[in-house]
């Protein structure tokens, strides 16, 4: 039925176009509004942008500050049929998002630097609202006007957090695009996506949309004990109005909700020693649902020298996590995750208008925080066994649940300001600095109740309950106080061509570890038990579970030139990263596939990216983008083991994408253009533990697609991975057994889009 749909769906678009051909495009989305290469109308534009005016922190365009930066337009985002930001690793240098697990797993990681879990390492604002929670960070791609990633700590405007970098996104606007558009896309996996927008000006000063998505994949990895795939189910809506209230004020006003069901973690048993893949084989469930709502509210006011804005935001989740910790065909441990989390922020922005020579920006930030999680252990029939050595064979061993219930409530506030001044109009010096306060505690009442048969060996044997069991229940607080400063120079030669230089502070704050909890009580169930080896348990619960902030500073060199006049442009940067505290994902001693956040004493990361846009002809572009990251532990030594040297986990030392477009120019009454697009991506080599003993070479993939182009019609035949490369793009271990994820294999499809 859904693959009827889908056909008729097309048929509508095609038909709507036959009568549009001869239209004036009504898409109101200008490039040359957007981007400095827009004269060649060049969707593979990456580098170089004309900032929105009206942006809160900034008066110029990015490549006319100090910063190593990627710019990310429409055009690129429609032709490389990008739907998450899973695909920015295709086009930006020193980035990489690996895909696995399902959505709470958004691991991003620039310049060496990125989180697995917790805090993210990386920040995200949508349309000027920040999303404080990692697990929110992997949405759907609809309607997206163009992206700018900022690489490097940028602390000192945007605080906590984005200690690697920045990801700004901005929507379209219903004031400055009005129409309809509509998406249809079908792919192997009976991969469907759906997207439908209507943009509407209410006067000319009252502008409102309304936008929406589908996406259904049937999944590429089966089970084998279920024989269930991993399939993928999400659905999604925006609302969004602007009204200019006069000359001087502005106001927008968002509210987004996003649902995702996920039959997810396709985890394969892994020989370490042979690179063999095997089959995924478990038996409990592994699914992931998630909802989101986000609503924001901002106010603008210019007047010739100063702009003020204020944003608020209220932010929900609720999802649902179930997972098999054993991930084998045997009943030993599950684990289900519920959290609701309640985010609220405020922030006031204001900076400086206009040409003069001095600029600046001031603000003050506010959140609150309040995350519910409720996260019981359960310990199916063959958990003592599989996790205690020597058990005596006396002892059989029942289901028990290790229930967790965890209030952890945060706030934090924040003032910043940063000034520049240009000299002779070619040198700009900058300084910022940002005082930054949070605390953040955790209310916690687990316990855990297991009653384990006892048959001594006797003259007469006799079957003996014995019930063991605990409660642990407390309060924990952490303070956090980070100064994050930042000083920048800027030497402009002319207006195409310019060197900076930089120094930054990073900051990412600490927390707690509440999976460790279920460690913690199952020690403590050992100690109770007749003729088990004893495990001791830390009593200070604090020592146990909390984890520091972590800190780096930046030291960075780059340039930002136009080499050949709307031809030949080129970004470029060197960077050295020294890291304290940082914060490393393990796995529990125990060894019950609890991950743990713990802080590794220093760290180091040194590396080279660079982005070359060159428009050859009319008709025939081409970008390549190269990263280079040496990360590594200078200082990490855990008593067992001493990492000292060793490679940084899930980094890759080289990040590599090529990419040329061609148009041909048809002209005729049925087709204007056929555009040609072929692309190739890899990255490693990737470390995948902290001893450096399980590892992925470098790899690539080769996307491509074929594009027919009348008037506001587009027909797009696409493939990812057309060559079925096999690579590996997560490993860990459980219970002294190696897993890994997979990358998706080939994928192809068609789609059409249809503006009017």
């Amino acid at each position: 039925m859904k693959k009827i749909i889908t056909c008729l769906f097309l048929l509508l678009i095609i038909k709507s176009t036959v009568s549009a051909q001869n239209e004036t495009p009504a898409d109101s989305l200008d490039y040359h509004r957007f981007s400095n290469l827009a004269l060649t109308h060049n969707p593979s534009t990456v580098v170089l942008d004309e900032i929105n005016v009206t942006s809160s922190r900034e008066n110029k365009s990015f490549k006319n500050q100090p910063v190593a930066y990627s710019f990310i337009p429409a055009a690129k985002i429609e032709s490389t049929n990008m739907n998450s930001l899973h695909d920015l690793s295709m086009v930006v240098p020193n980035f990489t998002m690996p895909d696995y697990g399902s959505k709470i797993t958004s691991s991003i990681y620039v310049r060496g630097i990125g989180s697995r879990m917790n805090e993210p390492s990386v920040g995200l604002y949508v349309d000027d609202i920040p999303y404080l929670d990692k697990s929110a960070f992997d949405l759907g791609f609809y309607d997206i006007k163009d992206i700018a990633l900022l690489r490097g700590p940028q602390g000192t405007l945007y605080g906590r957090n984005t200690i690697g970098g920045l990801i700004k996104i901005n929507t379209l606007s219903p004031l400055d695009y009005q129409g309809t558009r509509a998406f249809a896309s079908y792919g192997n996996a009976n991969d469907q996506l759906y997207k439908l927008s209507h943009y509407q000006k209410i006067g000319n000063n009252v502008g409102i949309s309304l936008a929406g998505y589908y996406h259904h994949n049937d999944g590429f990895f089966t089970n084998e004990f279920n024989g269930k795939k991993d399939y993928t189910e999400s659905f999604g809506a925006r609302f969004k109005t602007e009204w200019r209230m006069n000359q001087k004020w502005n106001m927008k006003l968002s509210a987004v909700y996003d649902n995702t069901s996920q039959r997810a973690y396709p985890y394969a048993a892994y020989d370490v020693e042979t690179g063999e893949v095997g089959a995924i084989d478990y038996n409990e469930n592994g699914t992931y649902k998630r909802e989101l709502f986000n609503t924001g509210l901002s106010f603008q006011r210019k007047s010739s020298n100063l702009l003020f804005t204020s944003a608020s935001s209220f932010q929900y989740l609720d999802d649902q996590m179930k997972i098999d910790q054993d991930f084998t065909a045997d009943s030993i441990l599950a684990l289900t995750q519920n959290q609701k989390i309640n985010n609220v922020t405020q922030e006031f922005v204001f900076r400086s208008r206009g040409d003069s020579k001095y600029q600046w920006v001031a603000g003050a930030f506010g959140f609150y925080k309040k995350s519910n999680v409720d996260a019981p252990m359960i310990f199916r029939e063959g958990a003592l066994s599989a996790l205690v050595e020597n058990l005596p064979p006396f002892i059989v061993s029942q289901e028990a649940d290790f229930p967790g219930k965890f209030d952890i409530p945060a706030y934090g506030s924040a003032l910043y300001h940063q000034s520049s001044y240009t000299f002779w109009n070619k040198l700009t010096l900058t300084a910022g600095i940002r005082f930054e306060y949070e605390q953040t505690s955790m209310d916690y009442n687990t316990s855990a109740e297991m009653v384990v048969n006892v048959t001594p060996p006797s003259p007469r044997p006799m079957t003996i309950p014995y019930h063991v069991g605990d409660t642990i229940q407390g309060k924990v607080t952490q303070d956090f106080f980070g100064v994050l400063p930042k000083v920048a120079a800027k030497y402009d030669f002319n207006d195409k061509y310019n060197i900076y230089a930089s120094v930054s502070r990073g900051y990412k704050t600490g927390g707690f570890n509440f999976q460790m909890f279920s460690d913690v009580l199952r020690q403590e169930l050992m100690n109770q038990m007749p003729s088990v080896p004893h495990y001791e348990t830390d009593a200070d619960i604090k020592d146990i579970i909390a984890y520091k902030p972590e800190y780096t500073i930046n030291y960075e060199i780059g340039t930002h030139s136009e080499i050949i006049s709307k031809k030949l442009y080129v970004d470029a940067a060197l960077f050295y990263i020294d890291y304290t505290n940082q914060q490393i994902v393990t796995f529990a001693s125990t060894n019950m596939g609890n991950r743990r956040t713990e802080n590794a004493g220093r760290s180091e990361s040194l590396g080279a990216e660079a982005t070359i846009v060159y428009n050859i002809f009319e008709n025939l572009s081409a970008n390549v983008s190269y990263g280079y990251t040496k990360a590594t532990f200078k200082k990490y030594n855990t008593g067992e083991h001493d990492f000292a040297g060793n490679y940084i986990p899930l980094v890759p030392q080289n990040t590599f994408s090529v990419s040329a477009d061609y148009r041909l120019k048809i002209n005729r009454n049925f087709l204007d253009q056929i555009v040609f697009r072929a692309q190739y991506n890899g990255a490693g080599k990737i470390y995948f533990t902290e001893n450096n003993n399980v590892s992925r070479n470098y790899y690539g993939l080769l996307n491509g697609s074929i594009s027919f182009e009348k008037g506001k019609f587009n027909l797009n035949c696409w493939t990812k991975n057309a060559l079925n490369e096999e690579y590996i793009v997560f490993y860990f271990t459980s219970l002294n057994n190696s897993f890994v994820q997979q990358g998706k294999p080939r994928q192809f499809g068609i789609s059409a889009q249809m503006k009017f």
